[in-house]
C-alpha cells in the first residue's frame, strides 16, 4: 500500500490497493458500493464522500475509476486528521457483467502537525513564508491546509517551485514534521512591448520590477507608455508581507498625458490602496487617490464638455472573482469597480461611477478550440448639476486594440457638432471571440463586437449599438504572444472625423502583445 510521501506542486497520492482483474471486452458494471473502516469520519462527511465518489452504482468499473475513488477516499481521511490513511478496493463479482465493490479503509494514527522547517530560500526571509502557513504545530493534520499553504506561497511569485514534504514518514509519528522546500527565481522582471493601433499608431510599453526589494516580499514597479497620443509614467511600491498574508498595501505615483486632435488632458497624482484576498478566487481592493487634472480643449468643444481644471479626490472599491482550472486556465471572471469623487472629500470634481465586467471562457472537448466572451457596462454620474464635475480622462471612450477593434483608440463616443469624439458617461460593450490552432505556433481568431458610449448617465439603448467583426492571427514567440487583428465596422459611426477629416475607411489594423482579454 502506498503512502503520501511528498505534498508538492504536482500533488499525487497513490493509495488504493487495486487487485488485478481479468481483461474483458465486456465492461463490468458496479452494482453496489460499500464503505468499511470510515467510521472515524463524521456521518455527514461519510455521506458526502459516498455522493462524491466516481465509483458508484451503474458505473463501468475501470482502472481510472478505481484509482480516482481510492485517491478521493484517502484525501477525505487526510483532511480529517489521518495522514497515514490507506484504502484497499475489493471487487466481489456477482456475475459476468456485474460486481459489488467494497472500499476498506485503514485510517491509521490520528495525526497532528509537528515541527515546520524551511529550506532553499536565500534572499527571502523565513518569516515571509511562515506568515503564509495555513497550519501550525499542534493543529489537526489536514491535507487541504498544505495545499492552501502552497497556493499562498506561490502567490508571492518569488519562487519557481514550492514543495512540502512530510519527513520521517516510515515511523508514522503522531506529530507529522513537514519540510517546505522552495526554489527562488530572480527577483528582477522586465518586459518591453510594441504595438500598433489605428489613431494611436506605434506605441511602446516598458516595465521593470523588483519582487523582493528588502527581502520581505516588497515589490517595486516602474512602467511607462509612449505613443503618438499618450505619454504615461508610473511608479508603484507594494508590500505583500504585512501582518496578515491576505492583506497587501500599495502606493502609486502616476503621470498621464493624452494629446488628441480635439483636446489635451493631463493627470498627475498618487494613490494608496489596501487589497484583501478573501479566498483564492475572491479579492477586494479599497483605494484613495488624489490628482491634479488639467485640460485644454478646442474652444468649440468647451461648452459641450463643460471641463475645468482642478483637484480630483476619490475613493474606490474593486471586487474581483475569478475561477480557474487546476492548470491556471481561466474559466470565468467577474469584476466591479465603484468610485466616488468629491462629496465629503475635498476636490473640484464630484461624481459617482460604477463599471462591471464579466468574462467567460469555453473550451471544446478536444482542448484545441476556445470561445471567449466578455461584457462590460458602466456609467459615471455627476453629483452636481453640471458635467464640469467629471474630468475628461474619466469620461468613456471605446476603440483600439482590445475593445471595439473596428475603431481606433478614442474614436467611438458621442461626437461634437464638428464630428470630434468627446467621450460619454454611459458605456456598454460585448465581445465574442473564437480562437483556434492553425499550425505549430500560429493560431487564428474570429471576433464579433458590439458597443457604444452615450452622452447621458445610466443611458444605454440597444438600438444605438455599433458593431464590428474581423479575423486575427496569434503568434506564440519566445517573447510572448503577438496578436494581429483586422476590425471592420459593420455599423459605422456617422459623422466621425479623424484628425479633422471625415472617416474614409471602415477597416482598422491592430498589432498588440497578449490576448485582448
Amino acid at each position: 500500500m502506498g503512502r503520501a510521501l511528498i505534498l508538492g506542486p504536482a500533488l499525487f497520492i497513490s493509495c488504493a490497493k487495486i487487485p488485478p482483474k481479468a481483461v474483458s471486452d465486456n465492461p463490468i458494471t458496479v452494482e453496489e458500493v460499500r464503505l468499511e473502516g470510515f467510521d472515524v469520519l463524521p456521518s455527514g462527511v461519510r455521506d458526502e464522500l459516498r455522493d462524491d465518489l466516481p465509483l458508484r452504482a451503474g458505473v463501468a468499473l475501470t482502472s481510472e475509476v478505481e484509482k480516482a475513488a481510492g485517491e478521493r477516499a484517502v484525501e477525505t481521511l487526510q483532511n480529517h486528521g489521518y495522514p497515514y490513511a490507506e484504502v484497499a478496493l475489493a471487487p466481489e463479482p456477482i456475475d459476468a457483467a456485474r460486481t459489488r465493490v467494497t472500499l476498506r479503509a485503514d485510517p491509521g494514527t490520528l495525526g497532528f502537525f509537528g515541527p515546520i522547517n524551511i529550506a532553499g530560500n536565500r534572499r527571502v526571509d523565513d518569516r515571509v513564508i511562515r506568515r503564509r502557513l495555513a497550519y501550525a504545530p499542534g493543529d489537526l493534520f489536514r491535507r487541504s491546509a498544505i495545499e492552501q499553504t502552497q497556493q499562498r506561497i506561490g502567490a508571492l511569485s518569488l519562487f519557481k517551485s514550492v514543495e512540502i514534504r512530510a519527513d520521517d514518514i516510515d515511523a508514522r509519528p503522531a506529530a507529522v514534521p513537514t519540510l517546505i522546500t522552495v526554489e527562488e527565481r530572480t527577483p528582477w522582471q522586465w518586459n518591453v512591448g510594441a504595438g500598433y493601433a489605428a489613431g494611436e499608431r506605434l506605441s511602446v510599453d516598458a516595465r521593470i520590477s523588483h519582487l523582493n526589494v528588502f527581502g520581505g516580499a516588497e515589490r517595486f514597479d516602474l512602467q511607462g507608455r509612449l505613443s503618438r497620443i499618450e505619454r504615461t509614467a508610473e511608479a508603484a511600491f507594494t508590500q505583500l508581507d504585512t501582518w496578515h498574508p491576505a492583506l497587501s498595501l500599495s502606493f502609486q505615483a502616476r503621470h498621464q498625458e493624452i494629446d488628441e486632435q480635439a483636446f489635451f488632458s493631463l493627470s498627475s497624482g498618487g494613490q494608496a490602496a489596501a487589497a484583501w484576498q478573501w479566498t483564492p478566487d475572491l479579492s477586494s481592493t479599497v483605494s484613495y487617490a488624489v490628482s491634479r487634472e488639467e485640460s485644454d480643449v478646442d474652444p468649440t468643444l468647451g461648452p459641450l464638455l463643460g471641463l475645468q481644471d482642478g483637484m480630483l479626490s476619490a475613493w474606490s472599491l474593486d471586487v474581483d472573482r475569478s475561477r480557474r482550472t487546476g492548470s491556471g486556465t481561466p474559466l470565468r471572471n467577474l469584476s466591479l469597480h465603484v468610485e466616488q469623487a468629491g462629496g465629503w472629500m475635498p476636490g473640484t470634481f464630484n461624481y459617482f461611477s460604477a463599471v462591471g465586467e464579466a468574462r467567460r471562457y469555453w473550451r471544446a472537448p478536444d482542448g484545441r478550440v476556445l470561445f471567449a466572451g466578455r461584457v462590460r457596462l458602466g456609467s459615471i454620474d455627476p453629483l452636481g448639476s453640471a458635467d464640469t464635475d467629471i474630468p475628461l480622462l474619466k469620461r468613456f471612450f471605446l476603440g483600439g486594440s482590445n475593445e471595439m477593434r473596428g475603431w481606433g483608440i478614442y474614436e467611438l463616443s458621442p461626437l461634437s457638432a464638428s464630428g470630434e469624439p468627446v467621450g460619454g458617461t454611459s458605456l456598454l460593450t460585448a465581445t465574442g471571440e473564437l480562437r483556434f490552432p492553425i499550425f505549430n505556433r500560429v493560431r487564428g481568431a474570429v471576433f464579433v463586437e458590439a458597443g457604444n458610449v452615450w452622452q447621458h448617465p445610466w443611458t444605454m439603448r440597444l438600438g444605438d449599438l455599433r458593431y464590428d467583426a474581423g479575423p486575427g492571427l496569434r503568434f506564440d514567440t519566445p517573447f510572448g504572444l503577438i496578436r494581429v487583428d483586422f476590425g471592420y465596422q459593420l455599423r459605422p459611426l456617422e459623422g466621425l472625423r479623424i484628425d479633422g477629416h471625415p472617416q474614409t475607411t471602415r477597416w482598422r489594423f491592430n498589432l498588440a502583445v497578449g490576448e485582448a482579454f
